[in-house]
């Protein structure tokens, strides 16, 4: 689970700002929304993010991303030295920071970097757990041109301090490169696995989900039987769909309709899935989603890396007469609609971070979409955070205060805050005092 993300000096954050998942102490209402911790104390499943638009709700989502791509594949994306926040000149020549805390084992596990975003560098990098008020530090890198010391269960391992030397200098993070062609050391050091456990839940258990998103891993789709249970969500939300069906096709058709960047970005996820065993641990296979709005795939590798694509096709009744369409002639509240249905299917722990979750679905379809998490999200360990306008999720029957976030961007950069923060009182129609404008973060107009 997320307990909390902070970022600075990119894009539109200038000063430090930090989304927290933590519960207010002070709230008694929908404990059922609550994963109840003994490292983290009582954390949030669900907050939505509400603001203007371009106050910066997405960039926040952005600076998630560009963690999550940067640890997993070692290299920062292609635009980063432009990412800098421009509000001020001098932030050309400092360091973005970036910080996440997250739940491994129940234990509040921080990690963070400063990175020279113009330059590529990582300046600063640590990661530390939680240990009563104390921080227990893992690794910490200072600065550019210090080495990495080591603490706790890292502290006696002679074999990492060498790796460490082997690695500093370069480009990539050190978690990174303890995850890469080292599976040796952690047969011979397994005190040091912690430092998988950590790989693991940035690969496994977090995604970042974007309107336009073309690849997205995704550990369902295994099975036609699997394949129904998203036909039946389909139904139910009133598409009209009354199944999926599957088509073979090549690997070459799949990568005809992505980018060479996307391509890219498939076969590092492939590679990290053959190389990190990040199979589903019950079927013993990977799988993504390729999409666009007029195809989608399906990827399946194999414990032998063996990788099987499929087109899917979505099956309607007219009477007697069934037909099968491409997603193309779905409309585009389905075409979102079914990018956000791992959402609902997953039973483990995962956390989903999703941008515009509202965009091209009717109103009525978002609030349903909602609740049927939250009523889901009762029974399991899965966390959904996303940016929206639908006003109506914010009523106090519906959403605990500490749930709602805005982002407001009234002095030319992002500032965060909660509707528990700003104090805002139970007996309050939260939706109408933020149409209003009395809780900051809408458009203005004047």
């Amino acid at each position: 689970m997320l307990v909390s993300f902070s970022c600075g000096n990119f894009l539109s954050y200038d000063s430090v700002q930090t989304l927290s998942l933590r519960a207010g102490k002070k709230l008694r209402t929908k404990k059922d929304h609550l994963l109840r911790s003994k490292g983290a104390g009582n954390v949030l499943k669900f907050a939505a993010i509400y603001g203007a638009n371009s106050a910066g709700k997405s960039n926040l989502f952005r600076a998630m991303d560009v963690v999550r791509k940067f640890v997993l594949s070692g290299h920062l994306v292609q635009n980063s030295p432009e990412l800098y926040c421009r509000v001020r000149e001098e932030n050309g020549k400092k360091p973005s920071f970036f910080e996440i805390c997250f739940l491994v084992d129940d234990v509040p596990h921080t990690y963070g970097m400063e990175i020279d975003m113009r330059n590529r560098v990582v300046l600063a990098e640590w990661l530390f757990f939680a240990q009563g008020e104390e921080r227990q530090y893992l690794f910490r890198k200072e600065s550019a041109d210090s080495g990495i010391t080591f603490g706790s269960v890292l502290a006696d391992c002679a074999e990492i301090q060498v790796l460490a030397n082997i690695f500093s200098g370069g480009e990539s993070p050190f978690l990174y490169c303890m995850n890469h062609n080292t599976a040796s050391f952690y047969k011979k050091n397994p005190k040091a696995q912690i430092l998988q456990r950590v790989y693991e839940w940035f690969a496994r258990q977090f995604e970042v989900i974007y309107p336009e998103q073309p690849i997205s891993d995704t550990a369902l789709l295994d099975d036609s039987e699997t394949l129904q249970e998203y036909a039946r969500y389909l139904k139910m939300f009133g598409t009209g769909i009354v199944a999926i069906e599957e088509e073979a096709v090549s690997e070459d058709k799949v990568k005809s309709h992505l980018s060479a960047a996307d391509r890219m970005d498939m076969e590092i996820r492939m590679n990290l899935a053959r190389t990190h065993n990040l199979l589903n641990r019950e079927k013993r296979t990977w799988s993504a989603v390729v999409r666009n709005r007029a195809t989608i795939f399906t990827i399946r590798v194999d414990t032998n890396g063996v990788a099987a694509y499929h087109a899917l096709k979505f099956v309607h009744q007219y009477g007697d007469e069934r037909v099968a369409y491409e997603m193309r002639r779905e409309s585009d509240g389905t075409y979102r609609l079914f990018q956000l249905l791992d959402v609902l299917m997953t039973a483990k722990d995962r956390v989903f971070v999703i941008d515009e979750i509202s965009r091209c679905m009717h109103p009525l379809l978002t609030i349903k979409f909602v609740e049927t998490f939250l009523s889901l999200a009762a029974e399991r360990n899965v966390q959904l955070v996303v940016t929206t306008h639908e006003t109506r999720l914010m009523r106090h029957e519906f959403l605990r205060r500490d749930e709602v976030w805005v982002c407001d961007n009234e002095r030319g950069a992002s500032e965060l805050s909660s509707f528990d923060a700003k104090q805002v009182r139970i007996d309050k129609v939260m939706d109408q005092n933020y149409m209003e404008g009395a809780l900051g973060g809408v458009p203005n107009l004047g």
